[in-house]
């Protein structure tokens, strides 16, 4: 594999750079691109798709371990902005750790103290709603203990009830921590062990009171504006006014959708308009062709997308055949592709796949990722047969972890999953791919 392929494959989390260096003579070629993935954060999203933690220690044992480690760990000790990444270099570091690499250990376990020091030292302030280093240090805390389990648990449960909890709990530790202890370690145990503490540490009894708050958390139903409600939380900017109307949209009656909609047809300001009109995307109450014809000719982008999400609601053959009027035209191809994608018939399927190849796929850019996801759903609705091998260019383009998963499975599905691509799936960088090859394989082997 030359450099720019193997460049190309890395950076994605593709298992075929795995496998590369897995079975190549020399494997170190290929170091200033691991380097470099280590270093940085290349993960698509990682909320979705998880941290590529295992992948990059996998491969960084491979071509020279020690001088990506130190690197790993001298910057690990510095401070971020960067969140996920930050949940990168913890993932990477543990998985040195679970190896037995005291260095990796101790980087962890003094970034735990460096954090619980600083959380400690904090003055609450009514200004200040969130704390990234809280984050950190509740992510941190569930590593140490899938680190070194039960004895990690009983010292951050000291740790914290002394030095945050009698402070402010919501502010400086979440019950996150404790709701994964009780999966990880057990329910009863974890129970029984704070009990006990309790009667004996005035610090523990106070992360039991906590605890038991958190048992009785009971979460509000969530918030149904009024249409009143709604056109007074529309203040003109973008983003603002879109999770009201959402909401609204999601519960409101036949005859409140329609008020909705004829009181942002007779709006002027194109972004409120585009506020009001968010949540009818949705919306299961038939909008009329004219004023759809109308909303795609606005001049504002989420205008327009509104329309083409209406009118993907509707039954109408004129949805797909205005969509494939677009993508002949090149106009609204994002748009189109995601309205044919609910319409796709077999033979639409070279001009889907010339359209989604008409994209340059730039990790900093997303509309090759927001027409990567809707021909995925038109390829496993689609009947019959693939004739193009657009899935393969899905699979193999992609930056987002979470799309692949969906994509191997739409493969299996239709039966184009080679024994080669399944093979490298056993290392891609997403674990749900990984877990999912494995099962493939051995359901192989009983069939064979």
């Amino acid at each position: 594999m030359t450099k720019k392929q193997f460049k190309h494959d890395f950076l994605r989390g593709l298992g075929s750079a795995l496998l590369v260096l897995k079975t190549c003579k020399n494997p170190q070629q290929y170091y200033d691109i691991v380097h470099y993935g280590c270093l940085h954060n290349t993960t698509y999203d990682m909320q979705c798709e998880g941290d590529r933690g295992w992948y990059l220690f996998q491969a960084a044992q491979i071509v020279g371990e020690h001088d990506i480690l130190k690197d790993v760990i001298a910057r690990y000790a510095r401070s971020f902005t960067d969140y996920w990444f930050y949940n990168q270099l913890t993932s990477i570091l543990f998985n040195y750790a679970e190896k037995g690499n005291e260095d990796a250990r101790s980087a962890l376990y003094d970034k735990y103290a460096f954090l619980l020091d600083k959380l400690s030292r904090f003055v609450i302030s009514k200004h200040r709603t969130y704390c990234q280093e809280r984050d950190m240090f509740d992510w941190l805390c569930v590593w140490l203990t899938s680190l070194d389990g039960w004895s990690s648990f009983k010292r951050i449960v000291a740790d914290v009830s002394e030095k945050l909890l009698q402070k402010n709990s919501e502010f400086f530790f979440s019950e996150w921590f404790y709701d994964n202890s009780k999966s990880k370690f057990g329910e009863k145990r974890t129970k029984r062990y704070l009990q006990k503490q309790a009667t004996t540490s005035e610090y523990i009894s106070i992360y039991l009171q906590k605890a038991q708050e958190w048992e009785n958390h009971i979460y509000e139903k969530q918030y149904e504006p009024t249409l009143d409600e709604v056109i007074a939380g529309v203040d003109g900017e973008r983003y603002h006014g879109r999770g009201l109307s959402m909401l609204f949209c999601r519960s409101a009656s036949s005859e409140d959708l329609e008020k909705l909609l004829k009181i942002a047809m007779a709006e002027k300001d194109l972004t409120r308009q585009a506020e009001l009109l968010w949540g009818l995307r949705r919306a299961t109450t038939p909008v009329p062709e004219e004023i759809i014809s109308e909303l795609l000719q606005s001049e504002n982008e989420d205008i327009r997308h509104t329309a083409f999400c209406i009118m993907g609601n509707s039954a109408s053959p004129k949805a797909r055949e205005y969509a494939l009027s677009c993508l002949e035209k090149g106009e609204e191809v994002v748009n189109a592709i995601s309205l044919l994608s609910k319409k796709t018939l077999p033979q639409d399927e070279q001009i889907l796949s010339d359209a989604v190849r008409s994209f340059p796929v730039k990790f900093a850019e997303c509309d090759w990722h927001s027409a990567f996801m809707p021909a995925e759903d038109a390829i496993r609705n689609m009947r019959g047969k693939l004739k193009t091998d657009l899935i393969q260019y899905l699979y193999s383009e992609t930056y987002c972890g979470s799309c692949r998963n969906s994509i191997v499975r739409t493969m299996h599905t239709k039966k184009v999953l080679s024994e080669k691509v399944l093979q490298e799936c056993r290392f891609d960088s997403n674990c749900d791919i990984r877990i999912f090859a494995e099962r493939i394989i051995s359901a192989r082997k009983q069939t064979r």
